[in-house]
């Protein structure tokens, strides 16, 4: 069975956070979950719009959080039973909003156990306010969490948010930080575009997120506001691509590389994502998709375009120019190897990928 899921409202303007008290205006009882980084940032502004509503903020929140970290923070707040849950913030921030909701509708829950098959009846409502453009996960259906050593990812269709609010003046300035998650959105949009499970609908979304993030994205660094404006939409858009379709190798490769050199995420994706395009180019069907794309970008060659973007932009798409030296990288190509071939975004991908072909990309991106 083929199922689309989305947030049943999506609203998008600059400085809407303003109007939240109307869009909010049924909710009597709010757990705003955020990171102190953004209380420091925001904090005031998030205050003021919430000044007529009972609420309670919690902000200690870590990247990557673990399910520790969530059992905690359920112990100390079960008694406040909200009706309302607002994920404010990146990734992090909304993995820990929708374990939150599962914990407030199943107490004893273990959320190692969540998945897409068992129906979860989520009895408060979740809002999700992204701060970065790029995760997505404000209209996904996923969770990635810590389980001591590991990551888990998890997820169920009655944790798509209700409701995403796209504020692009709660998304940062810093260049670095644009690159990376706009990159992310990018792979994104490319792997649901051509991930086995795709549809018309989530090719639609994708090609548009694509087109969008390529004109834009290097003016939403010189924090040009319509830039960001498309920029934050498009990543929604690929949000809702990949949540529908699925992503593939890039993704599956980018985690292991990250985890093992601790490379931030959507550099990591993206630094594989043109050899990726190379590999999986061999399937008649995704090699038409990608023939599609360089007209509707105007490129002669997408992989050269790609890199061109990349350079246009400063993000590597050589591992060596991330100052990892040789000896370093290959002394881990093997486990590296290995971590990718476990992802379960692999089972996505519209070529099979054997561990010798993986190797082989990650040898090809060194940069010899």
């Amino acid at each position: 069975m083929t199922l689309f899921t989305f947030p049943r409202k999506i609203y998008f303007q600059r400085d809407i956070i303003e109007s939240l008290p109307e869009i909010i205006s049924e909710s009597k009882k709010l757990f705003i979950v955020t990171d102190n980084n953004i209380i420091k940032i925001h904090g005031e502004r998030i205050k003021k719009s919430l000044e007529n509503k009972e609420f309670r903020i919690y902000s200690d929140v870590n990247p990557e959080p673990s399910i520790e970290s969530i059992e905690k923070a359920f112990a100390e707040n079960f008694s406040y039973e909200p009706d309302t849950i607002i994920a404010i913030g990146g990734g992090s921030v909304m993995d820990f909003a929708k374990s939150m909701a599962i914990k407030f509708s199943y107490p004893e829950k273990d959320l190692r156990e969540v998945n897409p098959f068992e129906p979860l009846k989520i009895n408060v409502k979740l809002l999700a306010i992204p701060t970065t453009s790029g995760t997505g996960s404000d209209v996904s259906f996923g969770i990635v969490l810590t389980d001591g050593n590991r990551k888990i990812a998890l997820g169920n269709y009655n944790l798509v948010p209700d409701i995403s609010i796209l504020d692009s003046s709660l998304t940062p300035n810093a260049k670095e930080i644009i690159r990376a998650t706009g990159v992310d959105a990018f792979v994104h949009a490319f792997e649901a575009l051509c991930a086995n499970t795709s549809t018309i609908l989530t090719d639609a979304l994708a090609e548009k997120s694509i087109e969008t993030i390529y004109h834009n994205l290097k003016k939403a660094m010189e924090n040009d506001e319509e830039a960001k404006d498309l920029i934050h939409l498009s990543a929604t858009m690929a949000g809702l691509a990949f949540s529908n379709s699925g992503t593939a190798l890039a993704h599956a490769m980018g985690h292991s590389f990250g985890a093992n050199f601790h490379i931030v995420h959507g550099t990591s994706v993206g630094l594989f994502l043109p050899y990726v395009i190379d590999f999986n180019s061999q399937d008649q069907k995704t090699n038409e998709k990608y023939r599609r794309i360089e007209k509707i970008l105007g490129m002669e060659n997408l992989i050269k375009g790609i890199k061109k973007f990349y350079e246009e932009i400063g993000q590597p798409y050589y591992v060596k120019d991330l100052g990892i030296s040789r000896d370093l990288y290959y002394s881990k190509i093997n486990e590296t190897t290995e971590k990718a071939i476990m992802d379960s975004e692999l089972a996505f991908n519209p070529v099979i990928a054997g561990e010798e072909d993986i190797k082989k990309i990650f040898i090809m991106a060194y940069g010899d």
